[in-house]
């Protein structure tokens, strides 16, 4: 890559930060990620958890598919803080409530795997969508 197309991605990802759309994902990684946290600590049924991580990466990489790793790193935050939560406050909880970085790490790999995931599907109907219009736009006919 030039170093003028570093620049221009770099920049195009600070602008992201500013959009409303990107603070709305933020807000919902941030809050999902805590839903999620609370829910692995109430669940004994490990799998349950990890469609969860894949589904909402899934959908917040769907709907900003823009440097899709922040996505899965605010989720998965919600684990450690929920399990600080719930030391402090003394909850009951369905295991013993303690924080290992192999559980997040693992979390983490789920989380990113589903915005990524997100991130495709998008790209392949924003391709589809493209094809459509081009069809219409030239009478229906392939122009290749």
């Amino acid at each position: 890559m030039k170093p003028d197309q570093v620049n221009s991605i770099n920049q195009s990802i600070i602008a992201s930060w500013r959009s409303p759309r990107d603070l709305t994902c933020t807000a919902l990684a941030l809050v999902f990620g805590l839903a999620i946290g609370w829910l692995d600590l109430f669940v004994t049924e490990v799998m349950v958890t990890i469609l969860v991580l894949l589904a909402v990466g899934l959908l917040i990489g769907f709907l900003q598919p823009l440097a899709a790793w922040r996505w899965g790193v605010l989720i998965v935050v919600g684990q450690p803080i929920m399990v600080v939560v719930v030391n402090i406050t003394g909850l009951h909880t369905a295991e013993p409530a303690q924080l290992d970085i192999r559980i997040v790490l693992v979390a983490l790999v789920f989380t990113m795997l589903g915005s990524y995931i997100g991130v495709l599907l998008r790209n392949a109907l924003r391709g589809l969508t493209r094809r459509s219009r081009q069809k219409v736009k030239h009478g229906g006919f392939s122009t290749s």
